[in-house]
């Protein structure tokens, strides 16, 4: 019987934990995995048109130093040491762009917590850049800005899926009408922030060895909630509304995130349009993307 309740309250700890780790991470691993991918099969367009190098230094010179000072971020943030930082050193040998090379106190659980974050860095930090420079070259930025923050996209419930599938696809819509519009294309600054934008997307696509770190410290923190709500059952008291009130520190990334989303599309068709063109042309077929 012991043994019953006790696989019961086990049960109902790893549920309450579950939740609260959907309800809190759940818009990281849903945009982090679409940006995954935009940014994968953009690069692979490059690099099966035969334009790696065209890559490299045509997207490269700007997107992997983004890309490892989102890194280099949350190292800072998180306590890493870091030992070592490449920005942008291309390396033929074994395909790196970059790299930051950290070490932490493996017995202190904020730096083993740091690691989720700096895993996805890249995406946070690319997602900020993007924004910013909406902010400095788009034309109509502020009805973007307006239509980024709005209160609806803030209250989006991720248990509801299918309603959630159609709000976003027309939330899409109306964002993507506002980034090419007439006016924008029109100017000069339009063009420039296509262009950067081009060069961050491409690169916020995430390394193996990027997402095992990640894992490692999102397993910390799915530890540390566990050992938190198993103790406060044992106490009679239920925390899952204290813990999911700090979900207002992340919900203001879910507009970013989604605007992240929509400029890689973008820039994916544009770029793929292109390359396919030019591929069709030489070789009478369409440009794979395996």
């Amino acid at each position: 019987m012991n043994l019953e309740i006790l696989l019961d309250f086990l049960k109902n700890v790893s549920i309450i934990t579950l939740n609260q780790i959907l309800s809190l991470f759940g818009l990281f691993f849903i945009f982090g995995i679409l940006l995954y991918f935009l940014s994968k099969y953009t690069r692979k367009v490059f690099i099966n048109s035969y334009n790696y190098k065209l890559d490299i230094y045509l997207t490269g010179w700007i997107g992997v130093p983004v890309h490892e000072i989102g890194h280099a971020v949350f190292c800072i943030i998180f306590g890493h040491k870091i030992n070592e930082i490449k920005l942008f050193q291309p390396n033929s040998y074994d395909g790196t762009l970059g790299y930051v090379n950290h070490s932490y106190n493996k017995r202190n659980y904020y730096h083993q917590i740091g690691n989720f974050f700096i895993g996805i860095g890249p995406i946070i930090f690319g997602s900020i850049i993007l924004f910013l420079l909406m902010r400095s070259f788009v034309p109509n930025q502020k009805d973007i800005i307006n239509l980024l923050f709005t209160e609806e996209i803030q209250k989006i419930n991720f248990s509801n899926t299918f309603e959630n599938i159609g709000f976003l696809f027309s939330f899409g819509v109306k964002l993507m009408n506002l980034l090419l519009s007439v006016s924008n294309f029109n100017s000069i600054t339009f063009w420039i922030f296509l262009y950067i934008s081009l060069c961050v997307s491409s690169h916020m696509q995430l390394s193996p060895k990027d997402i095992k770190g990640m894992l490692f410290g999102l397993f910390g923190i799915v530890l540390l909630l566990f050992v938190i709500n198993a103790i406060s059952l044992l106490m009679g008291l239920n925390i899952t509304s204290l813990i999911l009130s700090s979900r207002v520190y992340f919900t203001f990334l879910l507009g970013l995130f989604f605007y992240a989303i929509i400029i890689s599309v973008l820039n994916f068709i544009l770029m793929y349009i292109i390359f396919s063109t030019i591929h069709f042309i030489k070789h009478k077929q369409l440009l794979s993307l395996r």
